[in-house]
């Protein structure tokens, strides 16, 4: 016996069944080698339709040449029409929800959480360009390769349609499955969307969903399938520009924080002094010039124009007919949206760091302002994203204009804290 067969005796004897949808997972031993199953469930296996539907999917998959595409062959009882199982490759495989029961901590591994999603949306997307869905991306219906835990998939859900019995194919993750196929409903390429989104979450379940995440994976989440992005492309594409827009914005406000934690570092390091929290808004340092050319965003946007109301309007007025664009009008909608963003983001930048300058924080010890100043950043810059993708900003305008507020916010605070300590 060599060393894979026996790794693969102990992983037998310590897990033999695993329950997936459709039946369970598990190694048989043949020829003295062990060869992976799945054993469907009794309920399917005597389905004349159900052999149909997976005899249509085994079509499919061999078409497929891509390493995170499982191929399996139906093995069907002697003398019966049913199917009762399926023989996959080979291999050492585990599905993504036990390896988190067994190894939880791999979810803090440097590229693991990354690679998953990205080789999950590749080949969905390729699977989609063929019409078909793969519908269930629960943790039980993900499987990885024990050795380097690079994710497969393996039988797909929209093959399945035809036969209407969700509730035994998804009986027990049922959260995982759009809502539109649960209701019987044909699946759609924004139905993975669903499933993948709703993965996302499972994955980011243990350690919370990154900010800059959440309106993304929110949005792919939607009931109504039309309020979802409609290509699990388009999901990949908004999930890479969040990502993006959100390093940027980390990168070019890390030196403010290092300032911070130096100022928390100098005033720690002085005598106790009576610290004053100030909550008085930052002076908006917009040109008022930009907006006494007779805009008037209540009579051009409605009484309760906000910051998503001028990102809207910028929006519809752009796809107008381009050779009737006003240039004024577009520069009034920006200067609008520019002046809410620096009023909006100043409020929440006055309310994030003053819970960093106080006497509780600024009198607990370097450490401890260090950890608060690191949170205030994090905070401050989900605050950026959001604030300056409602106001249409580009993510360049609103990190300098953030980086500005940030920086007028904090030396007023110094100043302050310099006065009372004399």
């Amino acid at each position: 016996m060599n060393y894979e067969e026996l790794v693969e005796t102990r992983d037998v004897r310590k897990s033999n069944k695993v329950k997936m949808p459709f039946g369970y997972f598990h190694k048989r031993q043949i020829d003295g080698k062990y060869s992976n199953f799945v054993e469907f469930l009794d309920e399917l296996s005597d389905n004349i339709l159900f052999a149909e539907c997976l005899k249509k999917d085994c079509e499919i998959v061999a078409q497929i040449s891509d390493r995170h595409q499982l191929h399996f062959t139906p093995n069907a009882e002697e003398g019966s029409d049913g199917i009762y199982a399926v023989a996959v490759e080979q291999g050492n495989y585990l599905t993504i929800g036990q390896l988190l029961n067994e190894v939880p901590s791999v979810v803090a591994q440097k590229g693991f959480l990354e690679n998953t999603i990205k080789d999950l949306f590749e080949l969905t997307i390729k699977l989609n360009e063929k019409e078909i869905q793969h519908v269930c991306f629960a943790p039980s219906n993900i499987f990885v390769r024990k050795s380097d835990y690079d994710v497969r998939l393996l039988l797909h859900g929209s093959p399945f349609h035809r036969l209407g019995a969700y509730d035994t194919l998804y009986e027990g993750v049922e959260e995982y499955i759009a809502p539109e196929v649960l209701r019987g409903e044909t699946p759609t390429d924004r139905s993975d969307v669903y499933g993948l989104g709703k993965f996302i979450e499972y994955l980011n379940a243990s350690s919370g969903m990154p900010f800059y995440l959440k309106s993304i994976v929110s949005k792919a989440t939607a009931e109504d399938p039309e309020a979802r992005y409609a290509t699990v492309a388009e999901f990949r594409k908004a999930l890479s520009q969040r990502k993006a827009t959100y390093k940027s914005t980390v990168t070019s406000l890390s030196a403010i924080a290092i300032a911070l934690i130096l100022v928390g570092l100098f005033f720690t390091l002085t005598p106790d002094t009576e610290m004053v929290e100030f909550v008085k808004p930052v002076d908006e340092p917009i040109s008022e010039e930009l907006l006494d050319d007779g805009f008037d965003p209540a009579t051009e946007l409605g009484a309760a124009a906000d910051s998503a109301t001028i990102a809207e309007a910028i929006k519809d007025y752009q796809m107008k007919d381009s050779d009737k664009i006003d240039s004024k009008k577009i520069r009034e909608f920006e200067a609008k949206g520019e002046a809410i963003f620096r009023k909006q983001f100043s409020k929440e930048a006055e309310r994030v760091l003053s819970g960093v300058y106080n006497n509780r924080t600024m009198n607990s010890g370097q450490k401890s302002f260090e950890n608060a100043s690191s949170r205030a950043m994090e905070e401050l810059v989900e605050k950026q994203i959001e604030l300056g993708e409602h106001s249409a900003l580009p993510s360049e305008k609103s990190q300098r204009i953030a980086t500005e507020i940030i920086e007028q916010i904090t030396e007023r605070k110094k100043t302050e804290m310099n006065k009372n300590g004399e």
